[in-house]
Formats: structure tokens, C-alpha cells, sequence
């Protein structure tokens, strides 16, 4: 059974009573690694969230973390500081950078360019981690000359 999370409220014991429940698998949604960017995109505190990784392999579960490349709020340097941690814990955990999309309060902030999602993909790989995938790509690449800038500097595996 796998769980879709943001991790707000996963404290140790609960992370124990899902795996005593049948729970084996989450998929993480770090937000951004820097506190305050963090609080201000959910109005919560990422402490916790950030030790979610470790304590959730220790208990046997299996991790894919994903984030969303924002433009002006979560870019390469937050994705290549959350692949950082996430390398620390283990270099194989899964990583999906999904492209952000405009949608109800955020509206005015644009989708990615391709060349902003090349740059958070880059930013992963520098850290150490060897399982980073590309996600949303209808939302960044639009063009062939996107596509081809895609080719040129993301493995194809990775996408």
C-alpha cells in the first residue's frame, strides 16, 4: 500500500502504526528545503519533514521524494540542497522533479522554462543522487527547440 504525502504530521509513532498497519511505500512531497520558503508556500514548519527520508528507510518503507521546480520560489539551489539530503540518507532514493503549473493562488507564477528544469535536474545529479526523473514535461517543453535543449543536456532515461 503506498501513501501520498507531504509529510506534515508523520511523527515517529504514526510512522510506526502505518507500517504495523500494511503501509510499505510512500511518495514524499518536499516542498522546499529552506524554512521560510517552506512556511510560506504551507504555512507550516519543514523540520520534520526533512528527517522524514531517514526515518522512513529505517522502517523499511520504500521512498520516492518528489518536488516542484517553482520558478522564484523552489529553483536549482533548493532542488540541488533537498537532493543533498536526500543523497546523505541513501544516493538511490528516487527523485522526481516535477514542473509546476499556475493554478488558484498561484496564478501569476509562471511554469518553468526547460532551461530552469535542466538546471534543477543538473543541481540533483551534482549532489550524488543517481535515480532523478523529469516529470510534467507537457508543462515546460513546448516547442522542438525545448525538446532538443532537453536532448542535449538530460540523460533520456531521466525523462
Amino acid at each position: 500500500m503506498l501513501l501520498e504525502t507531504n509529510g506534515y504530521g508523520l511523527t515517529p509513532e504514526n510512522l510506526d502504526l502505518l507500517r504495523d498497519a500494511g503501509l510499505d511505500a510512500f511518495w514524499l512531497d518536499i516542498k522546499a528545503l529552506d524554512p521560510e520558503r517552506h512556511r510560506w508556500l504551507t504555512g507550516c514548519d519543514n523540520d520534520r519533514i526533512l528527517k522524514l527520508p531517514e526515518a522512513m528507510l529505517a522502517r523499511g518503507f520504500v521512498l520516492e521524494v518528489l518536488s516542484l521546480v517553482i520558478p522564484g520560489v523552489v529553483e536549482a539551489d533548493q532542488i540541488g540542497g533537498i537532493a543533498e539530503l536526500l543523497a546523505a540518507v541513501d544516493p538511490e532514493i528516487p527523485f522526481t522533479l516535477l514542473a509546476f503549473f499556475p493554478a488558484y493562488r498561484m496564478q501569476d507564477v509562471p511554469a518553468p522554462t526547460v532551461a530552469q528544469m535542466v538546471r534543477a535536474w543538473e543541481a540533483a545529479v551534482s549532489k550524488g543522487l543517481r535515480r532523478i526523473r523529469l516529470g510534467n514535461l507537457g508543462v515546460f517543453v513546448r516547442s522542438d527547440a525545448d525538446l532538443a535543449t532537453l536532448e542535449a543536456h538530460v540523460d533520456p532515461d531521466a525523462w
